[in-house]
This record gives C-alpha cells, structure tokens and sequence, in this order.
C-alpha cells in the first residue's frame, strides 16, 4: 500500500468568519448565508469577510495570555489561535515531552496591518526611528516562530510562500519530514489578514474584485451563467495536527482523515497573473494526486480553488474535465461564504474536506451554479489550489476507514 506510513490528520484548529469550533464551522456551512459583510476601505465600501465576534474574542484572549503578543501582526495572533486550537484537540500534550514536534505555517502577504502600518509612519515622518521589532515582527517566519514559541515546541520550524496554494505546499512539506521518519508530529497550515485598503487596491488593478457590496452573495464561484469577476477577500487562519500512522492502524486511531496522496503543477503562463484556458497546471496536480492514491476508492468530491474570477474557474472546469474525463466527481467552492484568504485557502477547504468526511455535510452552492451534488457517501476529497505564476496543488484526504 504504498508508503510505510501514512499522514492522516489528527485534529485541527481554526479561526474565521465561520466561527472558532468544529461545531460552530459546521453550521456556518449549514446556512446558506453569505460571511460577507461591507466594509469601508479609504471612503470605497466593499464586501469583504472579516472575523466575526467569537474571533476577535479569541483574538484578544490570546494576547491576555501572552502578553508579548499584543505586538504581532494579526496574521501571527491568528495563526497562534489556530494552532493552539489544533495542538489541544490533539491529546499531544501528554507525550510532548521528548518528540520533535514541527510547525509549518504559510502565508502569501505575511505581517500585511504591520508592513502598511510601519510603511505608513516612515513615509509621514522619514527622519523618525521606526519601532525596532520592525524587522522580525515583519518576517514572513515569525508566524512559525511565534507559534514554536508559544506552544514551547522543539522541531523543525518552517516558514511557506507561494501565492494561493501556500497552505497546501505546508502540508506537503510536513508529510515528507514525516514520512521520512525527521518529525514525530507537525502542525502546518495557512494564515492571512489581507484585509487592508492597499491590499484591495491590488485586486483593484487586476479588475477582479466584486463590486456588489450589497449583493447577498458578493462572491459566485461556479456562477451559471458566468457574469463578472467576483472574488472578494478573507482573513483567517487554519491549522492541522498532522502525524504518520501505519495504513492499518488508520482506521482504529481516532483520525480526522488520511492525507491519501498529494499532487503539484506548474506551467508557464502568458502573464504573471494569467492562466491558460487549459488550467494545465492544475490538471497536472490532479493528475499526479490521482496516480499517487492508496486506494482503490474513486474521488467523490473535489472542493476546487475557484476563486470566483472567470477565468480561473472556466480554466479550473477545464482541468477537471481532462483529469477526469467522463466520471467528474461532485464539485464544490467555498469562497462565496469564506472569501479568498490567500495563503490560507488550502486550509480552509482542507477543512471542509474533513468536515465533509466526519459528518457527511451535503453541499450545495446557494445561487444558480455549475456544480452538483448527487447525494451520495462522501469517502475520499480532492482539495485543489492554485496561485499566481502558474503554481497548483492538489491533494487527496480521504476517510480513515478506506484503510481497515
């Protein structure tokens, strides 16, 4: 059966507009309503999705506990969240003592409040000192860091950056330091709070932001028809527990899932931020995915990338089309109800996989759409990522007892 090993999951922790708990997540995507909510960035309203009142809390109760920590970016407080979240439901704090236990968390934009606040304060005043943790409070490791730190952790600590699909690579990587016998445990995931005027003004310039603060559903991924470019941005931060188990044992032990088999592709795009019509890269990743399973079992549901813009999702489509041919699995996207959190994304759809396994939650987009879901037993997930300059991942989680 492949590997000695296997990565499943063991827990795993979260914070966002869903809410800060499995319980509380679950019946957010039970309810058909969007997280979105308008915001005013320098006198435009936008719909965006910020952390909703269980997060700020947790959020403040974080910095209580550690005081330190009032000087983080918010990308680092919710990472810290998450992580500790995921490290409790894991039951490793009875055994931690001795293990080489690794973090890995990414993000596509890192310190972003931090960078414009400590940018914003040079230009006003060039002369003046600017505050001397500007430098390792704004590294894009101080999010691993400041996890290793808090958690008191000895292990390899990693930092992850490559666009949209970063926490997919975070994932990736803790599953070879774990089948290759370097890690006993690994906590790795994204985190992003991109949630700032200038950050918009990035998207802005790209004419992919939605623009329909008051729309019920700003943001429609897999909309049919395909109107407009509709993405809108996220913040938040997910975690998960991650260890290796041996493939008989995965059914016995208590699993969220099992990190079946991991894919990645790249291509050379026409620009920067284009993609080919074809999604090629993704259609590699998921090719490579597929070839890689450990199982017999055929993929019931693909939680796609689909960032609501029209040309990924039609380049995603069209990658799903060549990956699978005439047996495409059910189809589904989380961004109209999480928005886009960049970095973290993976995770967040990761997550959803996970919740889709335990409680065999039936997903339906809540607007006219192209994706579809025949109702059947969910037992194995392809979670897809994509990013600027042409990178995709894609993995296969699938349930423990595929296994027994």
């Amino acid at each position: 059966m492949g590997f000695k090993r296997v990565v499943a999951v063991r827990s795993w922790g979260s914070v966002s507009a869903l809410g800060c708990d499995e319980v509380r997540v679950l019946e957010s995507y039970k309810d058909k309503k969007s997280c979105a909510a308008p915001r005013t960035f320098e006198g435009a309203v936008r719909p965006v999705v910020p952390l909703g009142p269980e997060g700020e809390s947790l959020l403040r109760d974080v910095i209580a506990r550690h005081p330190k920590a009032k000087k983080f970016d918010r990308s680092v407080l919710m990472a810290i969240a998450a992580s500790e979240s995921a490290f409790r439901a894991s039951g490793w704090e009875a055994v931690k003592d001795g293990l080489q236990i690794g973090v890995n968390i990414g993000s596509s934009r890192g310190a972003t409040g931090y960078w414009e606040d400590a940018h914003r304060e040079f230009l006003r005043e060039p002369g003046r000192r600017i505050p001397i943790l500007t430098s390792p409070l704004t590294t894009l490791g101080h999010l691993s860091s400041a996890v290793a730190g808090v958690l008191v952790l000895e292990g390899p600590i990693i930092s992850s950056s490559m666009t949209c699909s970063t926490a997919s690579q975070a994932v990736f990587n803790a599953a070879a330091w774990l089948r290759a016998g370097m890690a006993d445990r690994f906590l790795a995931g994204g985190s992003e709070a991109p949630l700032t005027a200038f950050t918009l003004a990035h998207l802005d310039a790209l004419g992919i932001y939605a623009n329909k603060a008051d729309d019920p559903y700003p943001s429609r991924p897999l909309a049919d028809p395909p109107e407009d470019n509709t993405m809108i941005l996220g913040e938040g931060a997910c975690v998960f527990a991650l260890e290796a188990v041996l493939p008989r044992r995965a059914a016995k032990a208590g699993l969220a899932g099992v990190i079946e088999s991991i894919g990645y592709g790249f291509e050379r795009i026409p620009s920067p931020v284009g993609l080919t019509p074809e999604g090629d890269a993704l259609r590699k990743a998921m090719a490579m995915a597929l070839g890689g399973c450990l199982t017999d079992a055929p993929v019931d549901l693909i939680i796609l990338h689909a960032p609501g813009t029209l040309q990924g999702d039609e380049a995603e489509l069209a990658a799903v089309r060549a990956a699978f041919g005439n047996e495409v699995p059910d189809l589904y996207a989380n961004k109209w109800k999480v928005g886009h959190t960049f970095g973290a994304s993976a995770a967040f759809s990761l997550e959803l996989a996970l919740l889709v396994l335990r409680h065999q939650l039936v997903l339906n987009l809540p607007y006219p759409n192209r994706a579809r879901n025949r109702g059947r037993i969910v037992k194995k997930v392809m979670v897809n990522a994509a990013g600027f300059g042409g990178n995709a991942a894609s993995l296969v989680v699938s349930s423990p007892d595929l296994f027994s």
